[in-house]
């Protein structure tokens, strides 16, 4: 809560080193009077951050979004298993909920609404308007503002940290690749997926990339998705 102080016209709270909305810092560059006008600049201000703040989540989550699609990719030729769609059938498997994997998804909904929480702690709209005895605003005692504060914009930044540190962390675990990357090449994706002909069918079931012909000598393999028992491809054998 703040009070209005007539001698220097300005408001106080529990100190400049307090949380949230109690600090008494604003921005310097801020609007300072009472009007509309400045009012909705402080409040453009104060919401700013918060624009950039999303913009950052979408990049980690695109980030995250392509980290757990190359392993669940790479995955389909370690142990078999149905294929992800809308609309599953026989074994098939549904898409995850909010397109990641819960071990991703969920802390990182956790920590943007937190920071997105102590955003707001740390940018903060301020307007105070003073009233004489009569119940009419003293224009010259009146002001807005945009408020920070320093100890929960720190706390922010901490938080902000750890995550781009688990994030790294994460980028650096090295990938045991087990079949080609295709990432979100179709031509890759589309290469992997030209089943046997004497396979039926063989979307609704469990399935494996690996060799599923095998090639007499000079000539050359395939490897594909299948329900059938795949083997593991060979070092410097050719493949298509």
């Amino acid at each position: 809560m703040y009070l209005y102080r007539s001698d220097n016209n300005s408001y106080y709270g529990e100190g400049d080193f307090a949380w949230g909305t109690s600090s008494t810092d604003h921005l310097s560059f801020g609007s300072s009077n009472n009007s509309a006008t400045a009012t909705l600049y402080n409040g453009w201000l104060a919401n700013l951050p918060q624009l950039l703040l999303s913009f950052g989540y979408f990049t980690i989550n695109t980030l995250c979004t392509c980290m757990a699609s190359a392993e669940e990719w790479n995955n389909m030729a370690r142990k078999r298993k149905g294929l992800r769609v809308t609309d599953p059938q026989g074994d098939q498997r549904s898409t995850y909920f909010l397109q990641l994997p819960y071990r991703y998804s969920l802390p990182l909904i956790i920590i943007s609404g937190s920071a997105h929480l102590l955003l707001s702690q740390a940018f903060f709209l301020v307007r105070i308007d003073s009233y004489d005895r009569q119940r009419e605003i003293i224009a010259d005692r009146s002001q807005s503002a945009c408020g920070f504060s320093i100890l929960s914009l720190y706390v922010l930044i901490g938080l902000v940290f750890c995550l781009l540190c688990a994030v790294g962390a994460l980028s650096c675990r090295r990938l045991r690749m087990r079949m080609p990357v295709a990432a979100s090449c179709t031509l890759a994706i589309s290469a992997a997926c030209h089943r046997s002909p004497s396979e039926v069918d063989v979307h609704l079931e469990k399935v494996q990339w690996g060799v599923i012909e095998h090639s007499l000598e000079g000539e050359v393999g395939h490897c594909s998705f299948s329900a059938q028992p795949v083997r593991k491809p060979e070092h410097g054998v050719t493949y298509r």
